[in-house]
């Protein structure tokens, strides 16, 4: 049996990367190379446009960093900035680089538990939460562009697939949201009931939810994490506008914020490795409706995955530094990560399911 996960997991992984690089082959063989070619040369005496979009992901990067560590302290798990940085960059290389199970989140979850007692739990909640503040600031602000730039969207028959895409996803959250914090008036719906009774999924998900209701009721915390959300939007944009000027892309930051929230949301979908290739598909068609020319947008969009990855890579080395601390090889550390984001959460710690239900009815009721 664990042969033939092993194969489909690997057939699963086969599959993802086909389709993106067959969807870039794609729109290289779409570009006119002759004018590629000038672009990328001219794009090198614009290279202090270039140094600006990196310094400007890493500061994305670092803000992102400290909302998870104002996440972690709100949750009483104390972390040092310093391993706060590392957990979270290699989080960062393992979003990017691996598959499956062992994706990121839960690995950043994992160290995160193992630096604070192996509270497992509530280490998955930080990151979960963290996830949910991120979203929703993005979804808000392609939100508040579809609706301001309907015309645009409208006018051009490009747009209207990923604006409906878009539309869906931000009323899919929506009903998400309201389900979660009202999961009580739910209890009776068959679903809901069998994973409640379920011995082990339903324990977790109540005590995710009691670290969620909790976090809400911290009004500080929740405007700070916020305002970070909506500055790595900020960065994110800017980082695209100067990149965008690297390859003589001629439209302003208003522009960039209409379609970017849009490509970034729908690239998340887990159709292809990190996004490659959806993500380079958007840029192009919608750039494209703003009259860029696909021998700009598919390098710009390139590029921003080629400076991710970069910056993931210093995970990675930070992931070789804790390996070597603890004694293990790289592949002894791999195998522990693998069996423990698989592993069921312990009994240790645990609430009674009436004491769990009383503390998430109070925190509805706050």
């Amino acid at each position: 049996m664990r042969s033939i996960s092993s194969l489909k997991k690997t057939l699963s992984i086969a599959l993802r990367l086909a389709l993106a690089f067959g969807i870039i082959f794609y729109l290289l063989h779409k570009i006119d190379m002759q004018a590629l070619t000038l672009i990328l040369r001219e794009s090198l005496s614009q290279w202090e446009w270039l140094i600006a979009g990196i310094v400007l992901s890493y500061l994305a990067l670092h803000a992102g960093m400290i909302r998870w560590s104002i996440i972690l302290d709100a949750q009483g798990l104390e972390m040092s900035a310093k391993r706060c940085f590392s957990v979270y960059f290699i989080g960062q290389f393992f979003n990017s680089f691996m598959f499956g199970s062992t994706g990121g989140d839960l690995i950043r979850a994992f160290y995160a538990a193992k630096e604070t007692h192996h509270k497992k739990t509530e280490a998955v909640a930080t990151v979960f939460i963290d996830r949910m503040i991120g979203l929703i600031a993005l979804y808000l602000i392609a939100a508040i562009m579809l609706t301001v730039r309907v015309k645009f969207f409208l006018s051009q028959w490009e747009t209207h697939l990923p604006a409906l895409i878009m539309i869906g996803m931000i009323l899919a959250t929506m009903v998400a949201l309201i389900v979660v914090f009202n999961i009580n008036r739910f209890a009776n719906w068959p679903l809901v009931d069998r994973i409640k009774r379920h011995p082990t999924l339903g324990r977790t998900i109540k005590r995710v939810l009691i670290s969620i209701y909790l976090y809400r009721r911290r009004t500080g915390v929740l405007i700070r994490t916020s305002l970070l959300s909506l500055l790595i939007q900020a960065l994110t944009v800017t980082q695209c506008y100067c990149i965008g000027r690297c390859f003589q892309i001629n439209i302003g930051v208003v522009d960039y914020l209409t379609v970017i929230p849009i490509i970034i949301s729908i690239a998340a979908i887990p159709i292809t490795p990190g996004g490659l290739g959806i993500r380079e598909g958007l840029a192009v068609t919608l750039l494209g409706a703003m009259g860029v020319n696909s021998a700009q947008s598919l390098p710009l969009s390139l590029m921003i995955f080629f400076i991710s990855v970069a910056w993931s890579l210093v995970g990675g080395v930070i992931f070789m530094g804790y390996s070597a601390s603890s004694g293990h090889t790289v592949h002894e550390e791999m195998v522990e990560l693998e069996h423990e984001t698989e592993s069921e959460d312990g009994e240790e710690g645990i609430p009674s399911a009436h004491e769990q239900d009383n503390v998430i009815r109070t925190c509805q009721g706050q």
